[in-house]
C-alpha cells in the first residue's frame, strides 16, 4: 500500500462508508423538514393522518400525494411506532443519507477498480449532498425529506445493476422508484434504456433513440399549439419563482451549470475510452443531456404552449449530476495519487464551502432542525402559535407572496401550522404541474394579494366568500379585528364579519 495514497481511508471497508459519513453529512448540509418542496409533502402526510386537515386547499394538498406512495408510507410509520411525525421525518431523513450514499458506493465499486477511487467517489458524493442541480430548483439530495429523497439512490442503484446486466434487478429498482416519484422515475428509465444500448455496443441505435425523442417532442409541440392556455395557468408559470421551468429565463450560471458537466463529461470520454464503463457512462450522459437541452431550447418557450414545462426535461440533469459526482470522484482519486496534503484540503474545502452555502440559503432558520426544538425563525413560531391556539378548521389568508419574503426561508405554513390558507405563490409548483387547478389557485392568490394594505371591509368582501377567517398580517398593517398574536414580522387577526372602522394604529394585544 503506497503512502503516496494514504489521505484516503483505504483501510476501511467501503460499506461502512455510509454510517460513518452520514453524521457528517447531517452536520454540514443541514436538515429543515418544513421547508420548500418538504412543506408538499408533509402536508400530504398530515392530510393522510388526518382527512379533515385544510378544508379548503386539500386539491393542492393532495395533487402530489395521490400519484406517490410516499404520504402512505409516512403516515403508516407514524401510526405503527407511535411516534410523531418529526421523528419519523428525521429517521427517514438519516436512511435516505444512508441509502444515496451507498447506491453512490456501489456504482462506484462497479465503475472503479481502486479502493481510493471508490472512496474518493464516495467523500465527493458526502460533500455534494446538497449540490444544486443547474438551474432545475432541485438539490442533488434535498436537506429535507420528499420522494426524491429515495426516488433518487434507487435510481442510481438501478443504473449500477444495469453495469452488471442485472435486468430483474434494474427492473425492480426503477418500479419502486416510480411508485414514489413516476415522473424522475421515468428520467432514471430513459437512462437506463440508453446506457444498455450503448453498453451492448448499439450506439447507433441509442442515438436513433434520442432522435426519437426529440421528433416526439417535437410533435407534442405543434399539438399543443391547438390546446388553449387559461390566463390563471399562464399567470402561475410565469412568476418570477417559476423561471425553472423555461432555459431561457435561467440565469447565465445556471446555464453554465449545464454546459460544465457536459464539457466536463465530454473530455472525460475522450481520455477514457467510450469502451471502458466509466467512458461509456460518460457517453450515456451526454447523449441524454444533449436531448434534454435541445428538446428545452427548441420545444418548450416562455410564450407557450407549455406541454412539455409540466414535465421538467432539464430535471432529467439531476441523474447525471449524481452520476457525474461518482465519475469526478473517482477520477480525481487518479489524479491526486501523489498529493496527500492537497486531497484532503480539498475534501476539507468542499465541505466547508458546502456548510457555508446551507447557511447562506436558510439564514433565518437553525442549521438542523431537530426533532422538538422550537425553530428560531420568527415565521415559525407565528406558524406554531396558530397550530396551538386556533380552531383545526381555521382557513387563513396573507400575502401570497409570504413564503418569499426574505427571512421566511420558504417554510411551509401548512406543514408547521397544521392550518389551511388561500393559495399562494409557492402553490404555483403544483399547478404547473396540475393545470387543472389554475382557475381556483388565481381567484385565490389574486383575491389576497395586497391583504396587508387593505381595509377590514375590504379584506371581508375579497376573502369572506372563500372561507376565510383568520388573517396572518404583516407587522404595520391596520386593523380593527382582535390580533392576539404580534411579533416583529407577524400580526395574527381573527377575521370577524363585521368590523367598525379602521383604527389609525395597531390593534392591542
Amino acid at each position: 500500500m503506497p503512502a503516496t495514497a494514504s489521505w484516503l481511508p483505504r483501510a476501511i471497508p467501503l460499506w461502512l462508508g455510509p454510517l460513518l459519513l452520514t453524521p457528517v453529512v447531517l452536520l454540514v448540509h443541514g436538515y429543515h423538514p418544513f421547508a420548500n418542496d418538504a412543506g408538499i409533502y408533509v402536508t400530504g402526510v398530515l392530510h393522510a393522518l388526518d382527512a379533515s386537515l385544510y378544508p379548503v386547499n386539500a386539491a393542492f394538498v393532495t395533487a402530489f400525494a395521490r400519484h406517490s406512495i410516499f404520504a402512505g408510507l409516512m403516515a403508516g410509520a407514524v401510526r405503527l411506532s407511535h411516534l410523531g411525525l418529526e421523528w419519523i421525518l428525521f429517521a427517514a431523513h438519516l436512511a435516505s443519507m444512508v441509502l444515496f450514499l451507498t447506491a453512490c458506493g456501489q456504482l462506484a465499486v462497479r465503475i472503479f477498480d481502486g479502493q481510493r477511487e471508490r472512496w474518493c467517489a464516495l467523500l465527493l458524493a458526502a460533500a455534494c449532498f446538497t449540490l444544486p442541480v443547474a438551474g432545475t430548483a432541485l438539490f442533488v439530495m434535498d436537506p429535507y425529506v420528499t420522494a426524491r429523497s429515495f426516488s433518487t439512490p434507487l435510481s442510481l442503484m438501478a443504473v449500477a445493476a444495469t453495469l452488471d446486466r442485472r435486468w430483474v434487478r434494474t427492473a425492480i429498482l426503477l418500479a419502486l422508484a416510480a411508485f414514489l416519484h413516476p415522473l424522475m422515475a421515468a428520467y432514471a428509465v430513459a437512462f437506463v434504456l440508453l446506457q444498455g444500448l450503448i453498453a451492448a455496443g448499439r450506439t447507433r441505435l441509442a442515438l436513433g433513440l434520442c432522435g426519437t425523442t426529440m421528433v416526439a417532442a417535437a410533435l407534442a409541440f405543434v399539438f399543443a399549439h391547438r390546446v388553449p392556455i387559461s390566463i390563471a395557468y399562464r399567470q402561475a408559470v410565469l412568476l418570477p419563482e417559476r423561471r425553472f421551468l423555461f432555459l431561457k429565463r435561467w440565469r447565465w450560471y445556471e446555464v453554465l451549470g449545464l454546459a460544465l458537466p457536459m464539457g466536463l463529461l465530454a473530455l472525460a470520454a475522450k481520455k477514457l475510452g467510450t469502451r471502458t464503463r466509466p467512458g461509456m457512462l460518460c457517453l450515456t450522459c451526454l447523449f441524454f443531456g444533449a436531448t434534454s437541452i435541445l428538446i428545452a431550447a427548441f420545444f418548450d418557450p416562455v410564450s407557450g404552449p407549455y406541454l412539455l414545462a409540466r414535465m421538467q426535461v432539464l430535471r432529467s440533469f439531476h441523474l447525471i449530476y449524481g452520476i457525474g459526482i461518482v465519475l469526478c470522484g473517482g477520477i480525481l482519486a487518479s489524479a491526486m495519487r501523489r498529493s496527500q496534503l492537497g486531497g484532503w484540503a480539498l475534501v476539507i474545502l468542499l465541505f466547508a464551502g458546502m456548510y457555508v452555502s446551507q447557511r447562506l440559503s436558510w439564514p433565518g432558520s437553525q442549521h438542523v432542525e431537530w426533532p422538538g426544538w422550537v425553530g428560531v425563525n420568527p415565521y415559525q413560531q407565528a406558524f406554531l402559535w396558530i397550530r396551538d391556539h386556533t380552531p383545526r378548521g381555521a382557513v387563513f389568508a396573507f400575502n401570497p407572496r409570504l413564503v418569499y419574503m426574505p427571512g421566511e426561508d420558504e417554510q411551509s405554513f401548512r406543514a408547521i401550522a397544521e392550518r389551511d390558507h388561500l393559495a399562494d405563490d409557492k402553490d404555483a409548483g403544483v399547478v404547473a404541474v396540475a393545470p387543472g387547478l389554475a382557475d381556483r389557485w388565481a381567484a385565490q392568490r389574486n383575491a389576497e394579494s395586497g391583504v396587508d394594505a387593505m381595509t377590514d371591509t375590504e379584506r371581508i368582501a375579497a376573502l369572506a366568500p372563500y372561507g376565510v377567517n383568520w388573517l396572518l398580517l404583516g407587522p404595520g398593517a391596520r386593523t380593527q379585528f382582535r390580533c392576539p398574536y404580534r411579533s416583529g414580522v407577524a400580526m395574527i387577526c381573527e377575521m370577524q364579519l363585521r368590523s367598525g372602522p379602521v383604527s389609525a394604529g395597531l390593534s392591542e394585544h
